[in-house]
């Protein structure tokens, strides 16, 4: 039964499902001696040898028409709903040879940037100015996007290069949370240390970008580079795992814990649990919060300011820390001015919180609204 299993599964790979039914119609009309009048289904000689070797099987084992028909189309409907779990692409750059169709790195890379709802991290040795990417980066921050960058930093550290591109990064895209891997951390290569140098990007779990390319101009239009593009199935859920396991191993750390965003020196603030901030952190002091990130199932550390009623409100997909009914809740909030069609079209404010746990929302009516401040922002430069 497994040779018949085997011999079935190689004819059904390429196959339509409705050519494939079509087969088991005839089957279930054939019976076994009268085989050979099935010869010939298919319309390329490669199928149909594969298909002469599944009913020389099936007279071999003897089973009945109906068992046949029933495997074909058991294995059929297991082979493509297995495909259309997992799709993986050729990803190219470089010379166009017109041999078969491919998505160029940068198409790809921006697609795989734009789709992500929920959560987006990115890896890469270097990122050299490239704005359209950086444009689209910024946007999925703005919507709310929880965006995470690895960056090698290994003898750049303390290079004026690294700073500045440090510095541009959580300037044109704040809320952007980057990350390194320490000198400390790394072993010891013979000559020099280990590096970053996977290339990738992973949105919401289900869709990666596995490439050679760095996130260069030239890398991502002109050289000749190489990757997969990879929609559901296990590997993109995987390398999220693999990533943020290394946060929560500490095997990376975010860059800007503990710095300022002028020359990367560290500057000392106080560390505490979110449980603590209220009674703890003075208006318009700062400190290093510690909380749980549900979501991505890690411990998070952030630096946040309280807020003072004699700012602004932070803008809108900030991430705060929010003390509602007793409760402390941390993302990025967002507000919105609705009318109540059940109570005299009375005007209310929507407040969600989102981005480290399940979407909370509370109202407040428009007296509650101004005077509602979030307890604390993060600092983001």
């Amino acid at each position: 039964m497994d040779r018949l299993s085997a011999a079935i599964f190689e004819l059904v790979q390429d196959q339509h499902p409705a050519k494939v039914k079509s087969l088991c119609t005839r089957i279930k009309a054939t019976a076994v001696d009268n085989y050979l009048s099935l010869c010939g289904h298919f319309t390329t000689d490669a199928a149909n040898k594969l298909l002469e070797g599944v009913l020389t099987e099936w007279e071999r084992l003897g089973s009945t028409n109906d068992e046949l028909a029933g495997l074909i189309a058991g294995v059929s409907f297991g082979y493509i709903e297995e495909r259309n779990r997992e799709k993986v692409d050729l990803v190219w750059t470089g010379p166009d040879l017109n041999q078969f169709p491919v998505r160029r790195s940068e198409q790809v890379l921006l697609d795989v940037i734009n789709s992500a709802n929920d959560s987006l991290f990115i890896v890469s040795f270097v990122l050299i100015n490239i704005p359209s990417v950086e444009g689209a980066i910024a946007e999925a921050v703005e919507r709310g996007v929880d965006v995470r960058m690895l960056i090698e930093s290994e003898d750049k550290e303390n290079s004026s290069d690294f700073r500045e591109t440090v510095a541009r990064l959580n300037d044109v895209i704040p809320g952007i949370i980057l990350y390194v891997w320490p000198r400390e951390n790394r072993e010891d290569a013979g000559v020099g240390f280990a590096r970053v140098h996977a290339k990738c990007a992973v949105a919401d779990k289900n869709i990666a970008f596995v490439t050679s390319a760095n996130l260069t101009s030239a890398a991502l239009d002109k050289n000749i580079e190489m990757g997969v593009h990879i929609v559901g199935g296990s590997i993109p859920d995987g390398i999220c795992c693999q990533l943020t396991s290394m946060i929560s191993s500490k095997e990376i750390i975010p860059y800007s814990v503990n710095r300022t965003s002028r020359g990367g020196k560290f500057k000392e603030y106080q560390s505490i649990s979110l449980g603590v901030l209220a009674h703890t952190l003075k208006h318009s002091k700062s400190a290093i919060v510690q909380f749980k990130n549900e979501k991505q199932d890690i411990e998070e550390t952030r630096v946040f300011s309280r807020c003072s009623e004699n700012e602004d409100k932070p803008k809108a997909n900030s991430v705060v820390v929010v003390e509602r009914d007793g409760k402390l809740m941390v993302g990025k909030y967002t507000w919105s001015r609705q009318q109540d069609m059940n109570n005299n079209e009375e005007q209310f404010y929507l407040i969600s919180i989102r981005g480290f746990s399940a979407t909370q929302s509370f109202k407040l009516t428009e007296d509650e609204w101004e005077m509602f401040y979030p307890l604390a922002v993060e600092l983001t430069q």
